[in-house]
């Protein structure tokens, strides 16, 4: 008599609202004839999908959601970040072992084992995906899963995870693989949905240009990756640096600092 019942959005922008997520589970159970008597548990979830990577030159290393870790077209993310972990305390442990290690250069490589050029460029490829089914209404939807169920499952399980070292990747880290898949793919798709993929490809590599014909070409290069680059010795106007830097040496400190605002009492 306990039931545990989940009412999701796959992908939109904006995101759907928890209210309407829930009014849409009650409505589905109500047509399901389902009566809810008590409710033991509500779990709210939001999981950010697509986005810009991180930024690069930064100290602080982010990972998981932080380092856009989430598949932006399925939302996969706890696998991907396990298979990641390792690569990236690996580096970090390199990095302070140096004698004369460099902070910059720790988030560099911390970020570039996340994200090297090759999977940035499948990342690319998925994002594509993710955009393509926030435009889709129903019918879009069901011809989209429709034929993407029937590809081979090491073709649709590699790109659910799609993440080095996972199972079947191999079907998507090269720009062969993923031609192959994308081909392969429209194949499946009803004529309908398949004409209008063709169609985005076109509109998506114009407005947003090489990310998706570099997935799938050679001839683009791969994208920039994290690699460290020697940072300057002296950045900005040294010289105003050092005479701010004097006169908060020189100063004096006040025992009352100063705020904004001031407390009111109550009268």
């Amino acid at each position: 008599n306990r039931i545990f019942f989940e009412e999701t959005s796959l992908v939109a922008r904006p995101a759907l609202s928890f209210q309407e997520c829930k009014d849409r589970c009650m409505t589905r159970l109500e047509h399901l004839g389902i009566t809810v008597t008590k409710v033991e548990e509500e779990e709210f979830c939001y999981i950010p999908m697509g986005g810009p990577l991180p930024a690069k030159d930064q100290r602080v290393i982010g990972f998981g959601g932080a380092a856009a870790m989430v598949h932006p077209s399925t939302g996969y993310h706890l696998c991907r970040a396990m298979m990641g972990a390792g690569e990236v305390a690996k580096v970090i442990r390199e990095e302070l072992e140096e004698k004369n290690w460099n902070p910059d250069r720790a988030a560099a490589r911390a970020y570039n084992a996340i994200w090297s050029p090759t999977t940035i460029a499948q990342r690319n490829f998925a994002v594509f995906g993710g955009e393509f089914l926030m435009k889709q209404n129903v019918v879009g939807l069901r011809g989209f899963f429709d034929g993407f169920f029937k590809l081979p499952l090491g073709l649709w399980g590699g790109f659910l995870a799609g993440w080095p070292g996972l199972p079947n990747n191999e079907n998507h880290e090269t720009w062969w693989a993923r031609l192959v898949f994308g081909l392969t793919f429209v194949s499946k798709l009803p004529v309908s949905v398949a004409v209008d993929m063709l169609g985005s490809i076109a509109t998506y590599s114009i407005s947003e240009g090489v990310p998706l014909p570099q997935s799938v070409t050679p001839l683009l290069g791969l994208p920039d990756g994290y690699e460290y680059r020697e940072k300057k010795s002296s950045i900005g106007d040294v010289a105003a640096k050092h005479e701010a830097r004097r006169m908060i040496m020189e100063s004096t400190v006040e025992e009352v600092v100063p705020v904004d605002f001031e407390e009111k009492t109550a009268a």
